[in-house]
């Protein structure tokens, strides 16, 4: 449980960092590129939650039950992702290159951050294979 909440640590430290750039952009570039990163880093956020959420629930079972949970949120990854971008460019009226930047970058660290959590986990009764 401490790998996951120092995982939680980064991501939060993560966000906020892309939460700064995004005012930053605000009052550098305008409200267009601001919403465009804002909505990026609210996605990634989304995205990071249904994995931590993942995560808790698969600590109690083995490292493979850990996996297929994460990639079985991915279909839901996905439509949160349309709805968003096709929502934020109805809706919002977002710059899209901007909203694609704060989604890579937070997509990049956040999959750092679940490999090395992958990597640090260590369930009783398991065999190191070497």
């Amino acid at each position: 449980m401490e790998t996951l909440n120092r995982a939680v640590r980064y991501i939060v430290l993560m966000t906020v960092c892309n939460l700064a750039i995004s005012f930053v952009l605000l009052y550098a570039k305008g409200i267009a590129e601001f919403k465009g990163f804002i909505i990026g880093t609210v996605v990634n956020t989304i995205f990071v939650t249904i994995w931590y959420l993942g995560a808790r629930k698969g600590m109690k079972s083995n490292t493979l039950v850990l996996l297929l949970i994460t990639v079985g949120g991915f279909p839901v990854r996905l439509a949160i992702l349309a709805l968003f971008a096709f929502g934020g460019l109805l809706f919002f009226q977002m710059n899209t290159m901007y909203f694609a930047v704060a989604f890579l970058i937070g997509t990049i660290f956040s999959l750092i951050i679940e490999v090395w959590f992958f990597n640090t986990l260590s369930f009783p009764g398991s065999k190191n294979i070497r």
